[in-house]
C-alpha cells in the first residue's frame, strides 16, 4: 500500500512539474497584450479628436502590428 501511494505521489509530482507555466513567458504575453491595448487606445484617441483619418488610423495599426511581430520573433 505504501509503495502504491509513493508511486502515485511520484507520478503526480512529475506530471505537475511538466505542466507548470513559465512565469517569464506569462509576463511577456501580458506585457505584449498591454502594449497592444495602449497603442489601440492612443490611435483611437487621435481618431476621435480628429487628428487623423480612418485610413491613417488603419495604417498606424498595421505598422504597429508588423513592429510587434518583429519584436516577438527576436
Amino acid at each position: 500500500m505504501k509503495r502504491a501511494l509513493l508511486i502515485g505521489l511520484l507520478l503526480f509530482g512529475m506530471n505537475a512539474q511538466a505542466n507548470s507555466i513559465d512565469p517569464i513567458e506569462e509576463t511577456e504575453k501580458t506585457s505584449m497584450h498591454c502594449h497592444h491595448k495602449a497603442e489601440y487606445y492612443a490611435i483611437r484617441a487621435d481618431l476621435t479628436d480628429g487628428k487623423i483619418t480612418i485610413k491613417q488610423a488603419q495604417h498606424k495599426w498595421q505598422k504597429f502590428k508588423e513592429k510587434m511581430k518583429k519584436e516577438e520573433a527576436k
